[in-house]
């Protein structure tokens, strides 16, 4: 009587740790299959590309596509901006696509930016700034005037500015504040110069 226990003791252990080890399994399984990454984002959108589809498919696509970018890291987010793919799907968008995109994904991406930012180390952040004053100069000095103009009254890039700039005062902590400084002087001295 004793042994018959013992034996189905171990036996209900057995299986209940086998039960446990397919549950761990599937959800690793499960895990692996449902995280979005920039590769899959950019196969989805390589997939179902924009030209000859009505209206309503087409906003379909970009919000699937607004939907996993915005699952995106941060990491990831940068690696798909990268794509030079994206560039002929977001050129293929109408400008109300653009715009609705941008409301889709650009709140999510500036959040994600400004954490990132805030904690990063200061000197970290310094140079990133002035990488980014350095881009700003260049791009100054190789745009004519009309060129520039031109791409600061788009409505899109206004959005992204006015969006960026808002979220960043009042979201970034003290320090980055105080890093961002060049950045936003460059800024200023652009757009003084398109008034």
């Amino acid at each position: 009587m004793i042994a018959q226990n013992r034996q189905r003791a171990w036996w209900t252990g057995g299986l209940v740790l086998a039960g446990i080890w397919i549950l761990a399994a599937a959800g690793i399984w499960l895990a692996r299959h449902q995280t979005v990454t920039a590769e899959k984002t950019m196969a989805y959108v390589r997939a179902h590309p924009l030209t000859s589809r009505n209206p309503d498919e087409r906003r379909a696509i970009i919000e699937n596509v607004a939907h996993q970018v915005n699952h995106l890291t941060f990491e990831e987010r940068r690696k798909f901006r990268l794509e030079k793919d994206l560039r002929q799907f977001y050129e293929s968008m109408t400008d109300a696509e653009r715009s609705y995109y941008l409301d889709l994904t650009l709140s999510k991406g500036i959040q994600q930016a400004i954490q990132a930012f805030n904690e990063m180390p200061s000197d970290k952040r310094k140079r990133i700034i002035q990488r980014a004053v350095n881009d700003l100069q260049r791009a100054q000095a190789e745009l004519n005037q009309g060129e520039l103009d031109k791409a600061l009254s788009d409505e899109n890039v206004k959005k992204i500015i006015d969006r960026g700039i808002r979220a960043y005062w009042t979201e970034a902590n003290a320090a980055a504040k105080i890093d961002i400084q060049p950045l936003i002087e460059q800024i200023q001295a652009i757009l003084q110069g398109t008034r």
